[in-house]
């Protein structure tokens, strides 16, 4: 069996090994985009509370409300605050995703390019076994 031949399930592994990082890497970036989209909520929420809050006090909210208020909003920081850490951990998983993705790739690309190598030594020596047989054959003719 010819090399070629013989390495055509390594080059399936490496397709099948990138294709899954590639799913993975896609996962990870979905995840990203939701927890971003999750503290840019949180954000929102509080700005609208904050905003609330201020014109509270210029219409003259008693000191139990403000307090409440005040505690909400001390508690959407604190949801903030986790959500950031959230999505800086989301974030180093899909640099991890990136790397894995560039390392199947890669390697899957290496296997591609071996086999092309493979291939063409095994046409240069086919071509050198053709050219032997025609110069025996034309040898033989003039014997």
């Amino acid at each position: 069996m010819k090399r070629s031949k013989r390495l055509q399930p390594v080059l399936h592994l490496a397709e099948r090994n990138r294709k899954l990082a590639e799913q993975a890497l896609g996962s990870a970036q979905q995840q990203l985009l939701a927890e971003e989209a999750k503290m840019q909520q949180l954000k929102d929420y509080l700005a609208e509370y904050q905003q609330s809050a201020a014109q509270q006090q210029q219409q003259g909210i008693q000191a139990q409300g403000l307090i409440r208020l005040q505690q909400f909003m001390s508690r959407l920081q604190d949801a903030i605050n986790q959500q950031a850490e959230q999505v800086a951990l989301s974030r180093q998983m899909l640099e991890q995703a990136k790397k894995l993705w560039q390392s199947a790739h890669g390697r899957q690309q290496a296997m591609e390019s071996l086999i092309d190598k493979a291939v063409q030594v095994e046409l240069k020596e086919e071509e050198k076994r053709l050219q032997k047989t025609i110069d025996e054959l034309v040898q033989n003719r003039y014997r």
